[in-house]
Order: structure tokens, then sequence, then C-alpha cells
């Protein structure tokens, strides 16, 4: 798979994330404003989902322009770092109004609870999310809509049973939903600042990462090395090459102390694949070892 495909297919995925998570915040928002707070709550959530699934797809398209423009980098990430900072604040200015206003039903007390549709709109929410949309928040998402499942259940329930108290589960539930939501706000916030000045010093980067490499004793020399962004933080790949004439165990700890002194060294580097091979000054190779050894034998002779 190319390059462009593999940019086309995330943002097709990102896309139907965003598009999907919205719609859902819609129709949650809506039915939530028939009488349950926890359903309402739960719609900022679904927004939440929605906003980072939209720094996703404007990052993935800001690599694309930037791998064909590299001057257009700079702005693209302050650009989607100022726009998923104003969408985060937004959301939480939304959760504090809905959690506000929930205290205040429990304090001024509940005369009835939310319909079935409320109860129905969760389930219904939950499952299309689980079959069809792709999240890297799967299990804040099970606790949220854990959350409103029971909120709204019981509440629904007060009026069959009789149980005015069960009325309180809805106001009291979208509580720990407002919690999740300021949660998933402040990860987009510092996930889109911290993307946008990693990729800004991304060539800066790059060469330290080269000049510590080629510090490392064992490490002939830096054949190739690629920096990729993977959620906050920065996945190195390289080839290193190494002497020819030690053996693969020896070639296999110098691929581990390379790892482990980048991912030391650099806070921000959370993975390093080492790929090792041979160094090749020319054929046939040369002992450092041996001066008197003019050639050294391959497996071929």
């Amino acid at each position: 798979m190319t390059p462009n495909e593999r940019y086309a297919k995330a943002e097709s995925a990102a896309w139907l994330n965003l598009l999907g998570n919205a719609g859902i915040a819609v129709v949650k928002a809506g039915v939530g404003m028939m009488g349950s707070k926890a359903l309402l709550a739960d719609a900022c959530r679904s927004a939440s989902d929605a906003a980072g699934a939209f720094v996703t797809l404007t990052a993935l398209r800001r690599r694309r322009q930037g791998a064909a423009d590299p001057g257009l980098k700079s702005v693209k990430g302050r650009i989607e770092a100022f726009t998923g900072v104003i969408v985060s604040i937004m959301l939480m200015i939304v959760g504090l109004e809905v959690g506000i206003s929930a205290i205040k039903s429990i304090a001024d007390g509940v005369d009835e609870g939310p319909g079935w549709p409320a109860v129905v709109t969760v389930i219904a929410a939950f499952l299309l999310k689980e079959l069809f949309f792709s999240g890297k928040e799967r299990r804040m998402d099970l606790y949220a809509s854990l959350a409103a499942f029971v909120g709204t259940g019981a509440a629904a329930l007060g009026e069959p049973l009789k149980l005015p108290v069960l009325y309180y589960f809805d106001p009291a539930s979208s509580l720990i939903i407002v919690v999740i939501v300021f949660s998933s706000s402040y990860r987009i916030a510092t996930a889109s600042v911290i993307r946008s000045s990693y990729s800004e010093e991304q060539p800066a980067d790059i060469h330290e990462f080269k000049a510590a490499v080629q510090r490392i004793e064992g490490v002939v020399t830096v054949e190739e090395l690629r920096a990729r962004e993977h959620g906050h933080y920065v996945v190195v790949d390289l080839v290193i090459s190494v002497n020819p004439r030690i053996t693969v165990l020896e070639g296999n700890e110098v691929a581990k102390r390379v790892k482990y002194f980048l991912m030391k060294r650099f806070g921000h580097v959370t993975d390093v694949n080492v790929h090792v091979e041979p160094y090749d000054p020319g054929y046939p190779y040369k002992s450092n070892h041996d001066p008197n050894q003019e050639h050294m034998p391959t497996l071929l002779q």
C-alpha cells in the first residue's frame, strides 16, 4: 500500500468517526432535551469523540500537504493546535453547564424521570459505535455509556415502581459523564498542542536522533532514520549498520542499546524500531581486527 493510499484510508476512517459521532451527539441531545440530564452529558461525550476525529483528520491532511510542501507544516500545525484547543474549551463549557444544571436539579428535587426513549437511545448509540466506529478511548466510551444506561434506566423505572428516589439517578449519572467529558477534552487539547510542537521540530529531532545513535558503541553508521507521530508521542524507525564480523546476538545487543538509549534520552519517544544490517564498505570485506588477513571469507566461498 502506497503512502497516498494509507492517507486516504486513514482519512476515510476519520471522516466516518467525525460524521458518525456528530450525528449521534445530535440525536442524544435532541432526546436528552426531553428530560434526561444523563443523555445530554452523553451527547457532550459523543461530541468530544467527534472533536477528536476532527483533530485527527486535520493532522492527516497537514501531513500529506506537508509532504508535498514542507513550508506549510508549521502553519498547519499551529492552526490544528488552535482548533483543537478551542473545540476542547467549548466542550468543557457545555459540559460545565450540564453539570451545573444537574446539581441544581438534584438540589431542587427531581419530580419525574426520562422516558424509555432515552434508554433506547443510549443502547442504540453504544451498539452503533461498537459496530461501525473505531475509537482510541474505548474504555472511556464504555464507562460513559454504562453511566448513561444506569442513570436513564433507573430513572425510567421510577414511575412504574413508584420509587421517586430513582429519578435522581439520571442527574447523578450525568455528573460522572461530565467528568469523563472534561478528561477527554483536556486530552484533545494537550494532544493538539504536543503533536503540533513535535511536528514543527521534527527535522531538528531527526538530526539529534542521528547524532545520538552515531555515538553509541557498536554502531558504524546510521543508514536511515524516520520519525513519525503516534498519538501524543513519536515512534522512531531506523536502520543501522554494524561490523559484519560480529554475531547475530551481538547485533541484537547493539539494537537494544540503541532503542533504550533513545527512549531514555528523549522523553517524547515512546517506541524505537531498529533494523540491523552489516556495514558494507565494498566487496570483499576487510577485517578491522587482523591486519594480516586480506579478505574475509563469506558463506558462499
